[in-house]
């Protein structure tokens, strides 16, 4: 993927977020308590830089305002990024467990090879499958973009 179409993607994904950012206001009597939590959240939306063509793990770290359980995470990234897990499997977890409490930081890993010559950068969309750890808690789907810096 050249530069030029890079940045466009880059720029978009910027404004997209920009319009999609929830505007601050007071909080009203009748909101409910999933309003005011944000669930499970990556600390930041861009991985470790990774050099072209070598197989590299990349981490990212993770919070949460409420206890989550039965977490698995996917990454798909373009055709010239390979995404492998730990122990083969078809997804990744923490590396403390599947679930994560409030306030907790934890990682998930998986494996990145970028088949194109960098310097640039390759977009990856990853989901999360996680639930509250009550019985009757819905498994909750989130998808979110992550930036990973391929280097020269």
């Amino acid at each position: 993927m050249g530069i030029g179409r890079r940045l466009a993607i880059l720029g978009a994904t910027v404004a997209s977020a920009i319009s999609l950012a929830p505007i601050a206001t007071p909080a009203s009597a009748s909101a409910s308590p999933r309003d005011h939590d944000r669930g499970l959240q990556p600390l930041t939306n861009v991985l470790q830089p990774v050099d072209p063509y070598d197989a590299e793990w990349v981490n990212v770290r993770w919070t949460t305002d409420r206890k989550v359980c039965h977490v698995r995470v996917k990454a798909y990234g373009e055709r010239d990024v390979e995404v492998v897990y730990p122990s083969d499997r078809r997804y990744t977890s923490f590396s403390q467990g599947e679930g994560l409490r409030p306030g907790r930081v934890d990682y998930t890993s998986f494996q990145v090879t970028v088949r194109e010559n960098g310097p640039g950068w390759e977009f990856l969309r990853v989901t999360v499958d996680y639930d509250y750890c009550h019985g009757n808690s819905p498994t909750l789907n989130d998808a979110i973009g992550f930036w990973l810096p391929v280097r020269a």
